[in-house]
């Protein structure tokens, strides 16, 4: 959550790109313990819990190679990390190793004990989460499963607000239970002096679904009055509440509360072991049914993880391959760390003795019959590297940093190394009117703000002119560069093909888009690397719906707008269209 410093910028001017800048800083999630003092009804991590206590000198190296590696802050968690009997000595540890910012995400029973909060304290702690589910000791103890859990609790926030010297914030598991009561729970802890809330989805994992499944899970439909009122607090002065796994569709009006999709790395490093283990063998999650992932916000990162083993990698089903150099070298420089360890599961079953084989691209796109090859790199060098490695392609789209040099290296038919390339993708409206001063190719430009003023002053687009709409890796990108969608096509011609925008927005039907085989989502060998393809997954497939696009004639296929979009602009842009009105397209 927020440290002093995003927290006093935030108040004193725009929460969202604080907010943002929070969850994309670098955090090292550290599990303490195999156990907990509570027994919540939803728990996702009880298969892990078997009463230990994380070695510790394994939490050592894990704190110092964390910080190493760049991370600012770090995060002590369990089970429930204050039962460690080191929980201290980590603490100190931390600050000695230079972390900026140390928290604890706990259900705070500990701190009702006043010396012990102290001695946290004094040692380096300066962010607590307590985690509370009720607004009183009827609902709370019912869901932790512990009578007098939330007197204890109570005392140690307590303890925390009156010792003046942390960050006090309260997460909220929000199910059947306790969503009528969360607006309830709001009014009690801000008036109690806490002013920023995580409020997390139930979701169908660990304990929650196995014994759960009858009396936590909920109609968002139905429970929307509750969740709206509850949301709404976002609104007022110097509060701060963040969604956590909540389905983006249930969000309308309060788009900018949709939680960052960067968070989905943390969700991919919490259950590596098992994805992996998906990668190898092809066995799926062991919660992947239809009934459960329907509950599940990550049922589409799933679906989509899925089909890129089933139908690419498996049965090369696909019409073109997308080369990212220059993507693909900054992965190499990052470092892997942490991660939120709340899905993990101890302990790794034995693989299968017959695993996977995979093929490298070029293979795999013999196999799949691909001619299409689709290039981004830094400049013509890199992207002749690129096509040596696929001879058997007859197409070409390029995207280049830098342009120099192409229209000397052009062979007849607009051939460069023996495919013919057919569009470029180019950034500024200075590079389309260059590259369509020579060959035959299509110029396809970013829908951006500064392109705008160009495109509106054309008296007539050029015939090898087209448009995409970008996608942006942070809602801050997408709100500086997007152009008012609707406004512009009102007045802009719609003889340009449009690329990445749904139906009701460009006022006709789409051209059809190839399937696309990204490698950058697998290793050179053709292994698919979960890290590598979350992050693909939330720049280029993580798209989103409104609720209301249920009801409209293109909604068969239609991938609605980018989740980043969407958190920038909200669901207005998408508007159903009627039949009669696609009649009339």
């Amino acid at each position: 959550m927020l440290d002093e410093a995003q927290r006093a910028a935030a108040d004193g001017g725009s929460w969202v790109e604080e907010h943002e800048a929070a969850a994309h800083q670098k955090r090292n999630w550290v599990r303490l313990t195999f156990d907990c003092n509570d027994h919540c009804i939803f728990c996702l991590d009880t298969d892990a819990h078997d009463g230990r206590m994380r070695d510790v000198e394994s939490v050592k190296r894990q704190i110092l190679d964390g910080r190493r590696k760049g991370a600012e802050r770090l995060i002590l968690s369990g089970g429930e990390p204050t039962i460690h009997p080191q929980y201290v000595a980590f603490i100190k540890l931390g600050r000695l190793a230079g972390y900026p910012h140390i928290q604890t995400v706990t259900n705070g029973r500990m701190f009702k004990y006043r010396p012990f909060l102290t001695r946290c304290v004094d040692e380096g702690l300066r962010e607590i989460t307590f985690s509370i589910h009720g607004p009183n000791a009827k609902v709370h103890d019912a869901l932790v499963g512990v009578k007098g859990a939330y007197a204890e609790e109570l005392e140690g926030l307590k303890n925390a607000l009156e010792d003046g010297r942390v960050i006090v914030n309260i997460d909220v598991c929000v199910n059947r239970g306790n969503v009528k009561h969360l607006p309830a729970m709001l009014e009690k802890y801000v008036a109690m002096g806490v002013r920023e809330y995580d409020l997390l989805h139930v979701i169908p994992f660990g304990n929650a679904w196995r014994d759960g499944k009858d009396v936590l899970f909920y109609d968002l439909e139905e429970m929307r009055p509750h969740l709206v009122e509850a949301f709404s607090w976002a609104k007022k002065p110097d509060m701060h509440i963040w969604l956590n796994r909540f389905p983006v569709k249930h969000c309308e009006g309060f788009h900018e509360l949709i939680q960052d999709p960067y968070k989905l790395n943390d969700e991919i490093r919490g259950r590596k072991e098992e994805y992996g283990r998906w990668i190898d063998t092809g066995e799926p999650l062991d919660c992947r049914e239809p009934r459960r992932c329907g509950y599940c916000y990550l049922e589409d990162v799933c679906g989509t993880f899925e089909a890129v083993l089933d139908e690419e990698l498996r049965d090369a089903r696909f019409d073109a391959v997308r080369v990212d150099a220059t993507w693909e070298a900054r992965q190499r420089e990052k470092p892997v760390f942490g991660g939120d360890p709340a899905s993990a599961k101890r302990g790794k079953r034995p693989l299968p003795l017959l695993k996977r084989t995979y093929r490298e691209a070029p293979a795999l796109a013999e196999a799949a019959g691909a001619t299409r090859l689709i290039v981004k790199a830094a400049d013509l060098e890199e992207a002749r590297g690129v096509l040596a490695r696929f001879p058997g392609m007859e197409t070409l789209e390029l995207e280049l940093a830098d342009w120099d040099g192409l229209a000397e290296a052009l062979e007849e038919g607009d051939r460069l190394g023996g495919l013919r390339l057919v569009r470029c993708d180019v950034w500024t409206a200075a590079e389309a009117e260059a590259l369509m001063g020579f060959g035959g190719f299509e110029v396809r430009l970013a829908l951006t703000t500064k392109n705008e003023p160009w495109l509106r002053a054309l008296e007539k687009p050029p015939a090898r002119l087209a448009l995409r709409q970008p996608t942006w890796e942070r809602l801050t990108e997408s709100r500086e560069n997007d152009v008012e969608l609707r406004a512009f096509f009102e007045a802009f011609s719609p003889e340009v093909p449009v690329d990445g925008l749904p139906a009701c927005v460009i006022g006709r039907p789409p051209r059809p888009a190839p399937r696309v085989h990204d490698t950058a989502m697998t290793t050179p060998d053709g292994r698919m690397e979960p890290f590598r393809f979350v992050q693909r997954y939330i720049l280029d497939r993580y798209f989103t719906t409104s609720l209301r696009c249920g009801s409209c004639v293109h909604r068969e296929g239609c991938r609605g707008m980018h989740v980043n979009h969407v958190r920038a602009h909200g669901f207005e842009t998408m508007q159903p269209v009627s039949e009669d009105a696609a009649a009339a397209e």
